[in-house]
């Protein structure tokens, strides 16, 4: 059966056939006491006649919560929050697209990478959730790094919380082709996702296939000097200089590098010669961007084993190939004039390429494996969590060395072999091969409830314990030029890591409770964390903080954080490849060079210590606007930095001579571009901005007609597609303006703990209100009306006080923001400036994201003719997108049509290019446009559909 098939045959499956039998309702008489209560069901309706009796007329209320179905624990605000209206102006068609257009806004200034929640829950592993299509999301939730702390993560990492609607289903095909403006690479992609919620149980199943053609350096506007290497051969004199004074005559001019021509081969003259160099080929058979090819199948489940425990199980088998070609193989040859195949009166040399590829090429092959499971329930009034999984990678990576030189100077010296012949069938040097074996195995528990109950507020606390266990087994065969052999070696590193921390949360003052309520409402929050490493030992981390809301509209957050680091085990144990003709730049001759560059892993890394400092405010300054500020100070310094080796500078090659290798001439020929530990690095910056949106157009009394028939007279039907939960009021409810009657029974179920969103252990509730909308609506500006359109924009300034890099003590500091770098790019931005727009109607929308870095320079040596400036570079991408569903004419004539969006997108509008110059202007042959950006304008096309 086909992927394809089988998601057709997945999606005609109901909810119903997925759920287990102990989530139906029960049959039997209600319970007796509250333990024995039924899970909460979505609130309806009561009718008038079952209140009258025993309900009291209070009038109208306004109802308040202090949190929403599914939402995070702690006692931070999101610094952004989007409603499925939102949501949709992004035109993303699943989580991980989504995330990628967010990451503005989900970017840690200390540089983790974000935790990702459900309902307000960890999951096994962000493969759980990538492809769910964005129309299952209720809403979208950012928060700060430190709620990560409340689910046992570091405060390195924002947290992405997204809330799922109760009651969805979906069966979603998707083709994409990207392709650059100037051809040469087409990338090809097919998704396909079937989803199943129904309520607390969840299962997903995702097929991918992605084919990346190659790009080469033929293809785009590259230039390459150097040696004048070329198919058919160039001729120099061994010291420089004049090749034979017989062929200077035969040409009428002194020559010092001379063609071979076509006739040369099986027996030369001079006649076969002319002026040189010949340069042709200097750019054939180099990749800019390597064929790939990957094929993953990833699934979840999320299901319930009874009313208070939920069981998650995740898996992913993924094989992604690669082949990259290096160039041709060049040959530097030394021709007596005593050869049968020679016609020069002395001595000279030969530079040519021979063609086969093969021997110059990298091929890599992965296969990787991850299953994860998640336990979750309560212990009371405590939620806790038990998670663990199994993760491996096997990597393969053959490289090609070229010919034989050795063997085919001697053929050549002994007249065996004629060097102006076919060499393609010469034998090569032994292949580099390398195979890297990475596994993990890791289990973990996290506890999370009330430990006091204080006169502001609850004490929450969060424990985690964990144990995981790593390996890395590496063997890398590499050929050696001195020995003309291969030298085997073989490394394998394991790592058992224990881990503890407890957070806990404090409420010092709080308005409602009029406590201290002169100040507002004011926490604090206190981390630690500890480890025991097999091959480290112990590290240890602390994090305190304060979160301060003087009044509604401003919170103030501040924290301070002390961690201690190990390297990863890739970075200590990771296979040594050598990758040749690699172009680089050398500041000491002021030249563009091709080098060999050595990677892999350092064993002798340390640990490293970070430290960092966080000042951070959020305003919503209009109540009925969705309108929020953020700003945040960092400060960070870290001893014994870990980082990939940088560039080449002068400040670099003085500190560390011993990763680079020259010849006599002063030639650079290599680099250990292999990571290695900095004394110290210093970092400090303020990222501020602001997130609107609002809805625009006037509503359709025709439109809110048709909805309301279909939802039966309510916003939303809770079985359609955006039903439960989909802007709704908690619970259900009815239009505004309208008696609502809510009824809350039973236990905290596995999705809402108190005070996140669910009732009260063991509580029963009745209540009767006017309809006001509360906080579990749409959000600050209020919701968008059938007919309208949603705006949504966001707007962030980085600017960077400090960047600054200590080699090793006594040596100068290395000032980025002014003159050093470690980075091929050149050295850090002072100012960043990330810009967001989309607008969506009528199914119809738009999304632009912006980007903006200020110029930086390197600064190469005593004369500024050395120096390096990097252009300030503007990138803007748009993305255009119609869902066809929302044209109800069209669709009624084209029903196939229904589920069907299309998206065409351009990546880089104005093909914006890094432009790098030298101090006289000139730009090196490494730092060429296409180097730095071989795709440019890239135009990318998208067919989607969806089946609810």
């Amino acid at each position: 059966m086909s992927p394809v098939a089988l998601l057709f045959a997945l999606a005609s499956l109901s909810p119903a056939d997925t759920a287990a039998a102990s989530s139906a309702p029960p049959s039997s008489p209600a319970p007796s006491s509250p333990s024995q209560a039924a899970p909460a069901q979505t609130a309806t309706p009561v009718p008038q006649e079952e209140i009258d009796d025993d309900a009291y007329d209070l009038g109208t209320l306004e109802v308040v919560t202090t949190a929403r179905r599914g939402a995070a624990l702690g006692d931070y605000e999101p610094e952004l929050v989007l409603d499925e209206e939102q949501i949709k102006a992004y035109g993303a068609s699943s989580i991980q697209e989504l995330m990628t257009l967010l990451e503005p806004v989900t970017r840690s200034s200390r540089g983790g990478s974000p935790v990702f929640l459900v309902n307000g829950r960890r999951i096994s592993g962000f493969r759980e959730i990538r492809g769910i299509p964005p129309e299952a999301i209720e809403r979208t939730e950012i928060l700060p790094e430190e709620t990560a702390l409340s689910y046992g993560y570091s405060a390195d990492q924002r947290v992405v919380n997204f809330v799922l609607k109760a009651d969805f289903r979906s069966l979603t095909t998707q083709a994409s082709v990207r392709r650059p403006e100037q051809g040469g690479r087409t990338l090809t992609q097919i998704d396909n996702n079937v989803l199943r919620i129904a309520g607390k149980q969840r299962w997903t199943l995702d097929l991918g296939y992605q084919n990346d053609s190659p790009l080469f350096e033929t293809e785009r506007n590259i230039r390459r000097d150097g040696v004048p290497y070329d198919l058919m051969g160039n001729i120099t004199a061994p010291g420089g200089g004049e090749i034979d004074p017989a062929l200077s005559a035969l040409l009428g001019q002194s020559v010092t590098t001379a063609s071979v021509g076509a006739g040369a081969g099986g027996g030369a003259s001079l006649g076969d010669f002319g002026v040189g160099p010949r340069t042709d080929d200097l750019t054939a058979y180099r990749t800019l961007s390597p064929k790939r090819e990957n094929s993953s199948i990833t699934g979840s489940l999320v299901r319930d084993l009874n009313q208070t425990m939920s069981l998650t199980l995740s898996g992913e088998l993924s094989d992604t190939t690669s082949f990259s070609y290096l160039g041709l193989p060049g040959l530097s040859l030394a021709l007596p004039s005593t050869s049968p195949y020679s016609p020069f009166a002395s001595d000279v040399l030969l530079h040519r390429y021979v063609d086969a590829p093969g021997a110059l090429g990298r091929s890599s092959d992965t296969l990787s494996g991850q299953l994860g499971f998640l336990v979750d329930g309560y212990l009371g009034d405590w939620r806790w969590t038990v998670n663990g999984g199994y993760d491996r990678a096997e990597t393969k990576t053959r490289t090609g060395r070229g010919l034989n030189n050795e063997a085919l100077q001697a053929g050549v010296i002994a007249g065996v072999i004629d060097p102006f012949g076919d060499l393609g069938q010469l034998p090569t040097n032994p292949f580099d091969t390398a195979r890297s074996v990475s596994s993990k195995s890791s289990i973990e528990g996290v506890i999370n409830g009330t430990a006091w109950e204080g006169p502001a507020g609850s004490l929450t606390s969060t424990f985690k314990i964990g144990f995981d266990s790593q390996s890395l087994d590496s063997e890398t065969l590499r050929f050696s030029e001195q020995e003309q052999t291969s030298v085997f070696s073989e490394r394998s590193l394991s790592r058992d890591r224990t881990s503890a921390s407890g957070n806990f949360n404090l409420p010092i003052a709080n308005r409602d409770r009029e406590v201290l309520g002169a100040l507002g409402n004011l926490s604090a929050n206190l981390n630690l964390a500890y480890e025991d490493l097999s091959d480290f030992g112990g590290l240890s981390a602390y994090t305190v903080g304060l979160n301060w809301s003087p009044w509604e509209p401003v919170n103030f957050n501040a924290s301070w954080a002390d961690e201690q680091k190990a390297p990863s085990m890739s970075q200590l144990n990771d296979p040594t490849l050598s990758t040749p003709n690699v172009p680089v730049y050398d500041f000491a001759t002021g030249q563009s060079v091709t080098i060999t560059r050595i990677e892999g892993g350092n064993p002798n890394l340390s640990e490293e210590t970070k430290r960092v400092l966080k000042f951070g405010v959020n305003l919503t300054p209009l109540k009925d606007k969705d309108l929020r500020f953020t700003a945040n100070y960092t400060r960070t310094e870290t001893e014994g930095s870990i980082a990939s080796f940088p560039t080449i500078t002068p400040e670099l090659e003085a500190a560390l001579p011993e990763r680079f290798t020259r010849d006599l001439d002063g030639n650079l020929l290599s680099i250990d571009a292999r990571p290695l530990n900095f004394q110290k690095a210093e970092q400090q910056e303020i990222r501020w901005g602001l997130n609107f949106s609002t809805a625009f157009g006037k509503p359709d009394p025709a439109a809110m007609a048709r909805m309301n028939a279909r939802s039966g007279g309510g916003p939303r039907g809770s079985g359609a597609p955006g039903g439960a939960g989909a802007g709704a009021r908690p619970g259900g409810g009815a239009p505004d303006g309208a008696p609502t009657v809510m009824r809350v029974e039973g236990g905290p179920p596995p999705g809402g703990a108190p005070g996140a969103g669910g009732p009260p252990p063991g509580g029963a509730v009745r209540m009767q209100a006017g309809g006001s909308s509360g906080p579990g609506g749409r959000g600050r500006g209020g919701g968008m009306m059938p007919g309208q359109g949603r705006f949504n924009v966001s707007l962030y300034h980085t600017y960077r006080i400090q960047d600054e890099i200590t080699i090793r003590d006594g040596l100068p500091v290395l000032d980025l923001l002014d003159g050093a770098a470690i980075g091929a790019r050149g050295g850090q931005s002072r100012n960043e400036v990330q810009l967001q727009m989309g607008a969506f109607k009528n199914g119809m929308g738009g999304f632009l994201n912006a980007n903006w870095k200020e110029s930086t320079r390197i600064n190469g040596g005593s004369s500024p003719d050395d120096d390096l400036s990097f252009s300030d570079l503007t990138t803007v991408n748009l993305n255009l997108f119609a869902d066809l569903s929302s044209r109800e004419n069209l669709v009624s004539r084209y029903p196939w049509l229904k589920g069907t969006r299309v998206s065409l997108g351009v990546e880089n509008i104005f093909d914006q290019r890094l432009d790098v110059r030298d101090g006289l202007g000139n730009t090196p042959l490494s730092y060429q446009p296409d180097y730095l950006d071989p795709m440019g304008r890239t135009f990318r096309i998208s067919l989607r559909k969806i089946l609810y």
